[in-house]
């Protein structure tokens, strides 16, 4: 039985498309890490309130709630999209309940950032 080439494409773009979205991602928090670090080392008369004051506003955790609230919107989609979409089974793989599995992964990742917004508050 030979595979075609789209029965191995298809999946290989799928997830590192995933690779790439959490790559982007913790780039994008390095690099703004570096930015402050590089700021709080350039003003060396800086008082360590300011910058706590300063930090609280690059790293805020109403960050955490909006990421959380975003997650779980994707989350939802991809569950609402394998609801609404009747995948034909293909022997004993079923992709809704593949789509839900995926869809996991946003849900317990939005559920994690809410629970780190709602301990930052405390």
């Amino acid at each position: 039985m030979e595979s075609s080439p789209e029965e191995v494409l298809v999946p290989l773009i799928v997830f590192s498309t995933f690779v790439l979205l959490v790559a982007l991602s913790l780039w994008y928090q390095l690099s703004k890490k570096k930015a402050f670090l590089r700021f709080v080392s350039e003003h060396d008369g800086i008082s360590v309130d300011a910058i706590r004051t300063l930090g609280l506003q690059f790293f805020s955790p109403r960050n955490d709630l909006r990421r959380g609230v975003f997650l779980l919107g994707i989350a939802l989609a991809v569950w609402g999209f394998s609801l609404a979409v009747d995948f034909p089974q293909r022997g004993n793989l079923d992709l809704n309940h593949a789509l839900f599995g995926i869809g996991l992964f946003p849900l317990f990742a939005g559920l994690a950032h809410l629970l780190l917004y709602r301990l930052e508050r405390r």
